[in-house]
């Protein structure tokens, strides 16, 4: 390795070391400062040696947002397109995510969090909130619809706020 590979070595290797990267995110840091033939050499490098692991960071990223952020599985799919995960990777992880905690499971954790802030929903526009709420988090509507189900049967319609 050159002396300038050493020093791009070096700060890939402080990059990963606050925080586990894909290789699209740490590409991306290091271009900015170097010319990107040297970039994937060190990316590869940093792969073979196990340091760099597009699958663990998906798992880990997935995770994370379905446990601490409550997001729906297509929200957790758009974030890790965001960093360059291949489509049949993020398949396989929103599968190894769901056998930990279910979409549905998270879904009703994110109503009951809303509930237990706001109150239940007695007039439709803290409803309609909710429901956006779970949408952007990235829920089906479908799902969602059917997880307010017993809110939607509570409603007094005949009032707006």
């Amino acid at each position: 390795m050159k002396a300038g590979e050493n020093k791009l070595y070096a700060r890939a290797l402080r990059f990963l070391a606050r925080q586990n990267h894909s290789r699209l995110a740490l590409r991306r840091k290091l271009v900015r400062s170097h010319p990107s033939e040297p970039v994937e050499e060190i990316l590869d490098l940093l792969e073979k040696k196990g340091f760099l692991n597009d699958k663990i960071f998906a798992l880990e990223r997935a995770l994370f947002g379905r446990e601490r952020r409550l997001w729906g599985d297509l929200r957790v799919s758009q974030d890790l397109k965001r960093f360059g995960i291949d489509a049949r990777m993020i398949e396989q992880v929103l599968e190894q995510v769901n056998r930990e905690k279910g979409e549905a499971e998270s879904l009703q954790e994110t109503i009951e969090l809303w509930v237990s802030k706001s109150g239940e929903p007695q007039t439709p526009r803290p409803l309609k909130k909710l429901y956006n709420r779970c949408i952007r988090l990235g829920y089906s509507p479908p799902m969602v619809r059917q997880q307010l189900a017993p809110y939607f049967d509570h409603i007094d319609w005949s009032r707006e706020d």
